[in-house]
């Protein structure tokens, strides 16, 4: 082999050995994207659900609620304390413990952090101290649309919503189903109805009929309350 040719070898030997340590130096990215999931369980999620890394546990979030995979689809699980979200759930309020910040849903605590916001212990569990005074605020209201989305209530109770002889509970736009092994999030079922809607609801009008939307499921206004339907455009 000629000096030319061992030249070029060793060349693109270094230039591999560089690309090779060059990969190895990126770091790795902690998961808090919007991706569609549900290849182990069959049962996929809507888009706009977030994946969440707490060590070497993986989990799935959105609006507020955390999930796992489980038997019968994904499980609503206990919010893990570290994790790191970009944005706080629709129907958080903020609490002030003396000089401290945190930001409630249900019983969750949130502190603001570099990355978003990081589930952390509950303030409210410590001791009181006797100068220590508690204030919740709730979050400021958007500004007033033209046709307003009813407000769903202040509590953090489940409504009951049966479809048929299926029970569904239902919570700030999802719906779940009871099963042994907890809460399971399931697909918006056409035909639900529900006393109130997510406070993030939109207004939609097709042809003079006005409907409402949140995360691509619809609602339509009846005297028994938001009942789930098919968007009529895209049938």
């Amino acid at each position: 082999m000629t000096m030319n040719a061992l030249s070029s070898v060793s060349s693109r030997l270094l230039l591999l050995a560089l690309a090779g340590a060059g990969a190895a130096a990126v770091p790795a990215v902690r998961a808090d994207t919007h991706v569609d999931v549900g290849v182990s369980i069959g049962v996929p999620f809507r888009h706009g659900y977030a994946v969440v890394s707490v060590g070497p546990d993986r989990y799935y979030y959105h609006r507020g609620v955390f999930y796992r995979p489980g038997r019968h689809g994904y499980v609503v699980v206990r919010a893990p304390r570290g994790a790191i979200v970009r944005e706080l759930p629709p129907f958080h309020s903020r609490v002030y413990v003396g000089s401290t910040v945190y930001y409630r849903y249900g019983d969750i605590f949130y502190q603001s952090c570099p990355d978003g916001y990081v589930v952390v212990d509950s303030p409210l569990m410590v001791a009181a101290q006797p100068s220590t005074v508690v204030v919740t605020q709730a979050p400021t209201p958007p500004p007033a649309a033209p046709a307003p989305a009813p407000v769903a209530p202040a509590n953090d109770d489940y409504q009951t919503v049966w479809v048929g002889d299926v029970q569904y509970q239902f919570k700030d736009g999802q719906f779940f189903k009871k099963t042994a092994d907890g809460l399971v999030w399931a697909e918006a079922p056409v035909g639900a109805v529900t006393k109130t809607l997510p406070q993030d609801a939109k207004s939609v009008w097709y042809q003079d009929i006005e409907y409402f939307e949140c995360d691509d499921v619809y609602f339509r206004k009846t005297p028994e309350g938001y009942k789930v339907v098919l968007a009529p455009w895209k049938k």
